[in-house]
């Protein structure tokens, strides 16, 4: 009989521990392995103008505890930018019609949406201005991105909803997808029926 009670608080340790182990792993490895795109990193996603010369050293600094470290800083959004909010945004018919006849390419887009949540969000990255390997320059001004598009106020809801939704699914927690709306909720006045 204790044997039997034994074995059985046995597995549910071990079980605890393997949880354990898992946590670990993605806090020391951080989410931008496990958002990364292996297929895309061979060079696509380069920053061509970000020099992290010793005179700078605050470029390179990450808070531990901002929103930004706990998602893989701009590499991990990136990758989940590209891996699961783009392609769902894309299968939402009302918001992919928004994105015909861009003059920016997608790459791009994500590099520079990634960039801007990763700097608001309490990365390192350049908020705007960032010069990327295609030579494009990421813009500062929302309303002038959107110029000519006439984005809806609900498109935009649904646009910041898809993104949530995704994030969540990716196994973000549910204050750094309320970080991320924030972010997202910031940008509404510049992108709505420009």
């Amino acid at each position: 009989m204790i044997l039997v009670q034994a074995k059985q608080h046995t597995s549910e340790w071990i079980k605890y521990l393997a949880v354990a182990l898992i946590c670990a792993l993605v806090a020391i490895d951080g989410m931008s392995s496990a958002f990364a795109d292996p297929g895309k990193s061979g060079g696509q996603h380069v920053i061509a103008d970000n020099k992290w010369d010793s005179d700078d050293d605050s470029t390179m600094v990450m808070k531990s505890d901002s929103v930004a470290a706990r998602l893989g800083g701009y590499h991990g959004i990136l990758g989940f930018l590209h891996n699961f909010a783009v392609p769902a945004l894309l299968a939402d018919a009302e918001v992919a019609s928004f994105f015909g006849n861009l003059t920016t390419t997608p790459d791009d887009i994500e590099q520079c949406l990634a960039m801007l949540l990763d700097h608001d969000l309490g990365g390192s990255s350049k908020k705007n201005g960032a010069i990327l390997e295609s030579g494009h320059r990421c813009r500062s001004s929302m309303s002038k991105i959107h110029r000519g598009r006439n984005i809806p106020d609900e498109t935009i809801t649904k646009f910041i909803t898809i993104v949530g939704e995704q994030a969540l699914l990716a196994g973000v927690g549910a204050a750094d997808v309320a970080a991320v709306a924030k972010v997202l909720e910031r940008y509404r006045g510049g992108t709505r029926n420009k």
